[in-house]
């Protein structure tokens, strides 16, 4: 499957809304994409499109002074599997790495087995559990890092 990856627009916040609501229980509201995409200077949004212009995925960080929090991320159910989710994670690390990021943190259900395959391949790390985080069925999250080591390290094995 070929897609490019490219900084989110207004005009993808219907379709990027649309893949959120469809992959999450607890999905963002379409008005704080538009936060993000319009107002943000800390967001780092990103798309994935498809040759056929459809939007086939997005990641969203905020780049804060040294670190990278992985705020959203979602890939459209019929994209899955075509590494989409792999190239917009390196695609958003190396954004927030070049604009100063040395770690890197994020939240994940401890359920979500596809997500923490990724993560844990990219080099993060479980760090800690917030119990019951989820308000739709108290499922734990998972906080885990990318530490500074794995951090550069990643980088440098995805510029060669």
């Amino acid at each position: 499957m070929e897609f490019t990856i490219r900084p989110m627009k207004p005009s993808d916040i219907p379709e990027v809304f649309a893949i959120d609501k469809a992959s999450a229980a607890l999905y963002w509201p379409e008005r704080s994409y538009h936060f993000e995409v319009e107002q943000n200077e800390a967001s780092r949004p990103f798309v994935a499109v498809g040759s056929d212009g459809e939007i086939l995925g997005f990641i969203v960080f905020w780049l804060i002074i040294d670190e990278a929090h992985l705020a959203n991320f979602a890939v459209r159910e019929s994209a899955r599997l075509h590494g989409i989710g792999r190239a917009l994670l390196l695609h958003g690390l190396k954004s927030c790495h070049d604009g100063g990021a040395r770690v890197s943190f994020l939240e994940v259900r401890a359920g979500n087995a596809a997500a923490r395959h990724l993560y844990d391949a990219s080099g993060y790390h479980t760090e800690s559990i917030r119990k019951q985080y989820y308000q739709d069925n108290h499922e734990d999250a998972l906080l885990m890092n990318l530490d500074p080591e794995d951090y550069e390290k990643l980088m440098k094995e995805e510029t060669k």
